[in-house]
């Protein structure tokens, strides 16, 4: 299995030490030779910004390769689905320990996603550090 995920992409924009580029985000079948019969097949523009000091070596307009790590996108993942289906399933099995209804049970369980999903928010700066792309020229 690689640890490397690689994308290819587009630069549209350059400020400074932030490249935007952008990628097609493709579904399974966007791949498929016959795509243009079958009206299943959808794709996405996506733009991802990537902070490098070698931003003057890129070009707007330039195709370029963007390199993150297996273990990056494994973390993303925890942090958007893993932790708040467990913060859910806690808040959920506790209120209905303590006796509260179901229904309030399940309102609680679902609210308790709005303080994390802030928190996320608020860390936004922090995570992007943390979760930040390399780009590489297309020979």
């Amino acid at each position: 299995m690689s640890t490397i995920i690689t994308h290819k992409g587009r630069v549209k924009q350059i400020d400074n030490t932030r490249i935007q580029v952008q990628i097609m985000q493709a579904s399974a079948c966007s791949a498929c030779e016959a795509k243009s019969l079958c009206h299943s097949a959808e794709s996405k523009e996506k733009m991802i910004e990537v902070h490098t000091a070698d931003a003057a070596d890129f070009e707007v307009g330039q195709e370029v390769m963007l390199v993150g790590t297996l273990s990056q996108g494994l973390k993303a993942v925890v942090y958007a689905y893993v932790m708040p289906l467990i913060l859910m399933l806690v808040v959920l099995f506790l209120s209905l320990l303590r006796g509260m209804d179901e229904a309030l049970s399940a309102l609680l369980s679902i609210g308790v996603l709005i303080p994390y999903y802030l928190v996320i928010y608020l860390l936004r700066h922090h995570l992007t550090r943390k979760f930040s792309f390399t780009l590489k020229h297309i020979n």
